[in-house]
């Protein structure tokens, strides 16, 4: 008699976040609300497009981080407190933990961060490739 068994890779399921670095802002309303975004089916496929040009994965989102999350542009952090402009840019470090994350689900590997010169959010990002 001959059995088989099998070991299958567990894949971080969409409601884990594995982040410990950000207590204060996930699993909160806001966080949790961004994470499903990034999730969304359409917004996977949009940030692997943008990374298979060769562009930051972060890019592909930037209008809906602005519009939807209110997350502050660049040129606007000068009109805020430095309690907010802590609060606006740990946020964005939040989101970039989780696009790696999504990504990294989804058979993208991290490359390298790059300066970004045509953001309105992001001073750096992160390139990925797909995993071959």
């Amino acid at each position: 008699m001959c059995i088989k068994v099998y070991f299958f890779e567990r894949k971080t399921m969409k409601n884990d976040f594995n982040s410990k670095q950000f207590p204060d802002i996930y699993p909160g309303d806001k966080g949790l609300t961004i994470w499903n975004f990034l999730n969304e089916r359409e917004t996977v496929v949009r940030m692997q497009a943008v990374s298979d040009i060769g562009k930051p994965a972060l890019l592909a989102i930037e209008k809906n981080l602005i519009f939807d999350f209110g997350i502050i542009e660049k040129e606007n952090q000068k009109q805020i407190s430095s309690e907010e402009k802590s609060k606006n840019d740990n946020l964005k470090r939040m989101i970039g933990s989780m696009v790696r994350q999504v990504l990294e689900q989804n058979g993208y590997v991290w490359v390298k961060s790059s300066k970004v010169t045509n953001s309105k959010l992001f001073s750096t990002a992160a390139l990925y490739v797909e995993k071959v």
